[in-house]
C-alpha cells in the first residue's frame, strides 16, 4: 500500500484528541513522505501545528461540518486536496459520507453510523474498555500500516512568555492541582480537595488551573491561599506552564492531566466513574491513579498521594 495524502478527522474534546496523537504519528512513521492533513477543533491544532508529524490543517466547526451540507462541504475540501485516505478517528455519519462522496480510495473508520460509506473499517469495541484509548486508535490505523507499535509523542513546547502573570508565578515548581470537569459525575467533594491542599502546602505552593468557565468555581480555593490561574492560560500557555513550572499535577479524568502526561510530568489522576484502564494516564513510570466511586474513600488516599508527591 501506498498512501500520500492521509486525511485525520477528530473532531471532539482536547483530552480525547491528545490520545489520538500516537496514532497519527503512526501512519506518518509508516509513510514518511506522505502529507499528513488533519481536520480538528481550533484548540487542538494549537497544540500540535508544529509537531512535525501533521502538515495541512483545517478547523473543525461543528455547524459548518454539521448534516448533509456539512459533509457535502468536507466531501469538496477532500476532492480539492487529492485525499487518497481519510481516517475518522470518532465516527460520525457526516465524515463517512463525505469521504465516500469523495471517492476517497481508502476510507478508515468503525463500523457504525454509517459505517457502510466505509471500505476499511474494524468494530467499534471500545465501550468494552479492555485497553487503552490509546491502544484503540493504533488498533484502527494498523488497517494502514505495515509496522504497528506506539511511537512517542514530543509535545512541541513554544517557547512563550509568561510576563502577564508575573505577580502570580515565580520561576519555580509548583504541584498543580486541576479539580474541573464538564462531567459533573467525575467531580470529587471539595472536602478532599480542601484536605489535600491543607498538608500540599506544607511541601509545596499550590497552583489552580482550569477554563475560564471554571473561574467561579475556583475562586473557593483562591480564598485558601492557592495561586488561582483558573482562565489565565490558552493552550500553549499551559502547555508552557506545564513544562517549566509544574512539578506534579493531581487531577481529575482530563486534558491537563493527558497533557501533562505526554510532557512526561508526574500525575496523580483521580478517577470516580471513568476507567482508569482505558482512560488512564498511559506513559505511567511517572504516574498514580486513584479509582474510587465514593467522594469520601478519596480522602483515605490523601497519604498516600503526600508519599507519591515527595518522590517526585
Amino acid at each position: 500500500m501506498h498512501l500520500e495524502r492521509v486525511f485525520f478527522i477528530r473532531s471532539d474534546r482536547l483530552g480525547e484528541f491528545i490520545l489520538s496523537l500516537p496514532a497519527i504519528k503512526l501512519v506518518k512513521e509508516n509513510y514518511p513522505a506522505s502529507k499528513i492533513f488533519l481536520l480538528a477543533k481550533k484548540e487542538n491544532i494549537d497544540l500540535v501545528k508544529r509537531s512535525g508529524f501533521v502538515d495541512y490543517f483545517f478547523e473543525y466547526k461543528e455547524d459548518f461540518f454539521e448534516g448533509l451540507k456539512g459533509s457535502l462541504r468536507l466531501a469538496n475540501i477532500l476532492k480539492k486536496e487529492k485525499i487518497d485516505c481519510v481516517v475518522s478517528l470518532n465516527p460520525k455519519k457526516e465524515f463517512h459520507l463525505a469521504s465516500f462522496l469523495a471517492r476517497v480510495p481508502k476510507r478508515v473508520g468503525y463500523a457504525r453510523k454509517w459505517g457502510f460509506c466505509l471500505n476499511l473499517k474494524i468494530m467499534d469495541r471500545k465501550f468494552l474498555e479492555e485497553k487503552h484509548e490509546v491502544e484503540y486508535n493504533i488498533e484502527l490505523v494498523s488497517l494502514i500500516c505495515k509496522k504497528v507499535f506506539i511511537p512517542k509523542v514530543d509535545i512541541f513546547v513554544e517557547n512563550i512568555s509568561l510576563d502577564k502573570l508575573k505577580d502570580k508565578i515565580r520561576r519555580k515548581r509548583y504541584f498543580v492541582f486541576h479539580p474541573f470537569s464538564s462531567d459533573g459525575r467525575k467531580k470529587i467533594n471539595k472536602n478532599f480537595w480542601f484536605l489535600l491542599l491543607e498538608k500540599v502546602r506544607k511541601i509545596e505552593e499550590v497552583v489552580i488551573i482550569g477554563s475560564q468557565n471554571e473561574y467561579s468555581e475556583s475562586r473557593i480555593f483562591e480564598e485558601r491561599g492557592v495561586i488561582n490561574l483558573t482562565g489565565d492560560l490558552d493552550i500553549n500557555q499551559l502547555t508552557f506552564f506545564l513544562k517549566h513550572y509544574t512539578k506534579a499535577l493531581i487531577g481529575l479524568d482530563s486534558a491537563p492531566l493527558h497533557l501533562a502526561n505526554f510532557l512526561d510530568i508526574p500525575v496523580v489522576g483521580l478517577y470516580k466513574i471513568t476507567n482508569p484502564r482505558r482512560w488512564g494516564p498511559f506513559y505511567g513510570l511517572n504516574s498514580k491513579v486513584i479509582k474510587e466511586n465514593k467522594d469520601e474513600n478519596f480522602i483515605s488516599y490523601i497519604d498516600e498521594i503526600l508519599k507519591f508527591l515527595l518522590q517526585v
